[in-house]
């Protein structure tokens, strides 16, 4: 594949809420989206985890593509992680997809049959059946069969129709490796793992999709623009940087932690949804105390 959908830097795009969490707040997601294209952003990756597409309802997924569609207005490409409790909900979702414009879909391994090659097949092969788009593999550690080779999960999928790409969100760069050497000349290759970005681009990513790529945009634009012209050092300062960043939101609930410090930019994007844990007053005084203790505002 010469021309490979994504490269750069893709934030996991968060879903803006009502401040109470109740709601899909459309009319958030423009700010926030020009914001990050305005930072230097090359594409987004839509309703995956970041994008809480579990806590969400088949139908505010709809409105969620909707609307990133019409913000995003063509400026970069879009990818929409479609994967549900049931294919059939996820064949839903890929259709919806395609017909509202979206320029390819994703999908998470079977909820309920996780580490099995097989199923993932099956339940891929639907979704990538459903629609002429290109179906990319959200690949996450958890939940992928390790029993398995990069050979041999590529012959599993020479039976999914469009398969185009993964996303490859696991520490495992022996195995993701592997895929670049093995199908990265008709495969579109994404690095997960925000702290592990760098590593992701020496083992031959196209692309990387992280969720504090929404606070810090700029940040993983630059070190992608110093690997690419071989600038190696600054590359690791400004990886290492970023994981003191990332170091510290581990000590809150991650995504939480990402939604409050966009409201604090100014891009209100309400609350994380359960299971995830909210943000009281002391919690954003901590968060404040910690980021400032850190010398870090939000790009």
């Amino acid at each position: 594949m010469t021309d490979k959908l994504a490269r750069g830097i893709w934030p996991a795009l968060v879903t803006p809420f009502t401040d109470d969490g109740s709601a899909l707040a459309p009319a958030r997601v423009e700010p926030l989206v020009r914001h990050l294209i305005d930072a230097g952003s090359n594409g987004f990756f839509v309703c995956g985890g970041t994008g809480e597409g579990s806590a969400m309802s088949v139908p505010e997924r709809k409105a969620m593509t909707e609307a990133t569609i019409a913000a995003v207005a063509g400026a970069v490409p879009l990818i929409f992680q479609v994967g549900a409790t049931s294919t059939a909900n996820a064949v839903e979702l890929a259709q919806h997809a395609a017909a509202a414009g979206a320029d390819a879909v994703a999908s998470v391994a079977p909820v309920d049959q996780p580490n099995d090659l097989k199923a993932a097949v099956t339940h891929y092969a639907s979704i990538g059946a459903a629609t002429n788009l290109p179906f990319y593999v959200y690949w996450l550690a958890h939940t992928a069969d390790k029993n398995v080779t990069a050979e041999q999960f590529l012959e599993a999928m020479e039976a999914v129709p469009n398969f185009s790409g993964l996303k490859f969100t696991d520490s495992n760069f022996y195995f993701f490796q592997r895929l670049v050497q093995l199908g990265g000349d008709y495969l579109n290759l994404i690095s997960g793992p925000d702290e592990i970005c760098l590593g992701g681009m020496v083992a031959g990513s196209d692309a990387a999709i992280g969720s504090t790529y929404n606070i810090m945009p700029k940040l993983f634009v630059e070190m992608r623009q110093h690997f690419e012209a071989s600038d190696i050092l600054p590359a690791m300062a400004l990886q290492a940087r970023a994981n003191e960043v990332i170091s510290t939101l581990f000590h809150f609930d991650l995504l939480a932690a990402v939604k409050e410090m966009l409201t604090m930019r100014g891009l209100p994007v309400g609350p994380a949804r359960p299971p995830h844990t909210p943000f009281d007053d002391a919690g954003r005084v901590a968060l404040c105390q910690a980021l400032d203790d850190l010398g870090f505002a939000v790009e």
